[in-house]
């Protein structure tokens, strides 16, 4: 299907892919590089959009928006102290979550407005670009990124991140969508989904009261509520949130491989993760090449102000009405020696990676 694109305000954008089957559509809006829709059937044959947004352009603008779709970088997730050094010198950056940097600074790659360029009209694929100068949010180097999105015949959307700097830099980019495979019409909560980890995910980290990895890492047998693998595949995202009081949820980074290289795109395509909604029967497998995904239920999203939007029937959101699944490098990896190869871009370098989502309805 063609590629189509519509102006949805000044200078902003949004691009429709859709695959030949029509069984997948996505909406991707260039502030934020965001995708704003993801349509695909239930097992009922009905259409739903399972991600998170607004119905307009300024609602993303409102700090109300807890990243929505979102690219978010520099640097995706949190830094300890919102500080780094790279050659030697150290690098302050803005403190916008506790004690730490989170998701790129107070206008992150969230809050840029990207250059599009159709790649082809089959497969369905876009490729966005931003150059962010030197000094951006405080960190160095002129970075210039590009991610593509792709739609395809398999109702996969694919995500390929690839970035170069002219100064040694820090990097770590991830998209923040947030499922709902229920349509949130359905169910306005994502405690009912259930969750199957394969076995590609080895382990999660142990985290501070700050959400900082501890430089631990935590075996099922450390944490088996941490667990969605054998005994626990399957599990509701709220059988044991009992567990998880200081976090509102699953806020969590589990471990894939540790292979801290900058340019993982080489690597293997792993399938760690099958989501599935009951309601629906719409289901999510997530496969990455990078080491490590953020698993969070949204326990923080706002329970005032928010509501679906009109093709989700306008429902109210609030804690736990979407999950994401966010491939990336490890938190606080800059301040972490064993970790600190996989963020560090030279500038003679190129920081890649590959993320999958793929969307199918169990008609059972």
């Amino acid at each position: 299907m063609p590629v189509s694109k519509i102006t949805i305000a000044p200078g902003i954008e949004q691009y429709t892919l859709i695959n030949k089957n029509k069984t997948l559509a996505v909406m991707v809006m260039t502030y934020g590089a965001t995708i704003t829709h993801i349509l695909t059937p239930d097992k009922t044959g009905t259409i739903r959009d399972v991600v998170l947004g607004f119905d307009d352009f300024e609602s993303y603008k409102k700090p109300v928006n807890p990243y929505f779709g979102a690219l978010v970088g520099r640097y995706a997730n949190r830094i300890g102290q919102g500080k780094f050094t790279v050659d030697g010198k150290e690098y302050e950056l803005a403190i916008n979550n506790g004690p730490n940097a989170l998701h790129g600074g107070l206008e992150g790659f969230d809050k840029k407005n990207w250059s599009a360029t159709v790649v082809s009209d089959e497969p369905s694929s876009i490729r966005l670009e931003l150059v962010s100068p030197d000094g951006d949010q405080g960190y160095p180097g002129t970075l210039t990124t590009q991610v593509t999105y792709t739609v395809t015949d398999k109702d996969e959307l694919v995500l390929e991140y690839h970035a170069t700097t002219d100064k040694d830099t820090i990097i770590n980019l991830t998209n923040h969508s947030y499922f709902n495979l229920a349509g949130v019409e359905l169910n306005p909560k994502v405690l009912d989904h259930r969750v199957t980890m394969t076995d590609e995910v080895k382990a999660v980290l142990e985290c501070d009261e700050n959400c900082l990895p501890t430089g631990k890492v935590l075996s099922w047998s450390e944490a088996p509520w941490m667990s969605f693998k054998n005994v626990n595949a399957g599990v509701a995202i709220g059988a044991r949130l009992e567990r998880l009081e200081s976090t509102r949820g699953y806020d969590h980074p589990y471990v894939i491989h540790n292979d801290y290289k900058i340019d993982t795109s080489s690597l293997p395509l792993r399938h760690a993760v099958n989501v599935y909604s009951p309601e629906s029967g719409i289901e999510l497998d997530f496969s990455t090449t990078e080491p490590a995904f953020q698993f969070y239920t949204g326990g923080w999203i706002s329970d005032e102000g928010l509501e679906a939007k009109k093709d989700q029937k306008k429902v109210k959101l609030g804690p736990s009405s979407g999950f994401c699944l966010e491939a990336s490098r490890n938190p606080d990896s800059p301040n972490k020696p064993d970790w600190r190869s996989a963020v560090l871009l030279q500038k003679d370098a190129t920081y890649a990676a590959k993320s999958v989502y793929a969307f199918h309805a169990r008609l059972d």
